[in-house]
């Protein structure tokens, strides 16, 4: 139920604002329509305003907006037609155009005719006859009127829309390079699962650790195609020895010498390194290694340290020719099975030590029997 209005209310105030009422610009040197002018302009609703000229018709034209101009074809200034055809060229309302004429002449009709002039009336006119021309004059007007506000507003929405259409393409472009890198990493994590079935296939009844790290190579070898591979295993906390090996393409028939070199100087290096680890240029190899990388300069190396329980238990390195450097592939491969390596390792030691007192059975098997021993 609606409350009864109080007289100690505050007054009601209108929101609603009304559109300004139509302008009509009178410019004629004498006074013969003012009276018909008046009476159109009760009427339909308009205001008028005079100029006795071109030249002030063209400065209230500047002042106020015109919708309707009516205007004599002689003017003691210059030309009615002309005056009325560039007001409605020029002013943002398009003005309604009539001129009235004193001497109906095939001339002047073919001029206003030349110049757009819509309406051309011979004075003396009756007063009805320039109220009907006026009365439809200022429904076009109002019409253009509504034209033109539906186009602003339509202007409006368009850059509204196009606004909201560049802030919609930029989240969708952000949303797609989400979802391009959302893909990718489960992509990845689809490959490693794969991995890790597949080599976990392999080496899970292999207690043979001559047996398991030929398989380890031979994985190696499948993932990240021709390439050098080797396998060190710790002599003891602090060295490391050859476990294994894929001789592919160095240059001498025996690598054991470079093997060797690997073993005392690389592998050390790398074992404090966790996760993957590839050096694809010289300026890399010489920071892990210093003048020792000499022997590895132009080649790719990749290499990942297998861990359990924080204690090195191999450690895996490729190498070959810097000109086929090493895909995706592989590195998803080596930090795959590192850590599945390092800890089926574990379990050999457990098994083959499992006669020993706990406390005799350390994975290094102490400072001087390791595990390659």
């Amino acid at each position: 139920m609606t409350r009864p209005r109080r007289a100690s209310d505050p007054p009601v105030t209108a929101t609603t604002s009304r559109r300004r009422p139509l302008r009509l610009l009178l410019v004629e040197t004498g006074h013969d329509v003012d009276a018909a002018v008046a009476q159109a302009a009760r009427l339909h609703s308009f205001d008028v305003v005079r100029a006795g000229g071109v030249a002030e018709a063209r400065q209230l034209s500047q002042d106020k907006p015109i919708d309707i101009v009516l205007a004599d074809s002689e003017l003691h200034d210059g030309c009615g037609i002309e005056l009325a055809a560039d007001l409605r060229r020029t002013l943002s309302t398009r003005p309604q155009t009539l001129v009235m004429t004193a001497k109906q002449s095939f001339s002047t009709a073919l001029k206003a005719i030349r110049f757009g002039i819509r309406d051309l009336l011979v004075k003396p006119m009756n007063h009805d006859e320039l109220g009907h021309r006026l009365g439809e004059a200022a429904a076009r007007a109002r019409s253009a009127g509504k034209r033109r506000r539906r186009y602003k507003r339509l202007r409006r929405a368009c850059r509204d829309l196009d606004v909201t259409r560049k802030e919609v393409g930029q989240q969708v472009d952000v949303l797609c390079e989400d979802l391009v890198v959302a893909y990718q990493e489960l992509a990845q994590q689809m490959q490693q699962v794969v991995y890790a079935s597949e080599f976990g296939a392999i080496i899970r009844q292999e207690l043979d650790l001559e047996q398991l790290l030929r398989c380890v190579l031979e994985f190696v070898v499948e993932k990240a195609g021709p390439t050098n591979a080797a396998v060190f295993l710790p002599a003891n906390a602090h060295e490391y020895t050859l476990g294994g090996y894929v001789n592919y393409d160095t240059i001498s028939g025996s690598p054991d010498l470079l093997l060797e070199h690997l073993a005392d100087v690389a592998v050390p290096a790398i074992a404090d390194h966790d996760g993957v680890l590839l050096l694809d240029d010289n300026a890399g190899l010489h920071q892990w290694l210093g003048d020792d990388a000499a022997h590895l300069e132009d080649c790719h190396v990749l290499a990942s340290t297998g861990r359990h329980d924080d204690e090195v238990l191999a450690v895996l390195m490729l190498f070959r020719d810097g000109e086929d450097p090493f895909a995706a592939q592989a590195l998803e491969a080596m930090e795959t099975i590192t850590p599945m390596l390092a800890d089926h390792l574990a379990r050999i030691i457990r098994v083959h030590h499992r006669h020993l007192p706990d406390d005799d059975s350390e994975l290094y098997g102490g400072e001087s029997g390791g595990l390659a021993a």
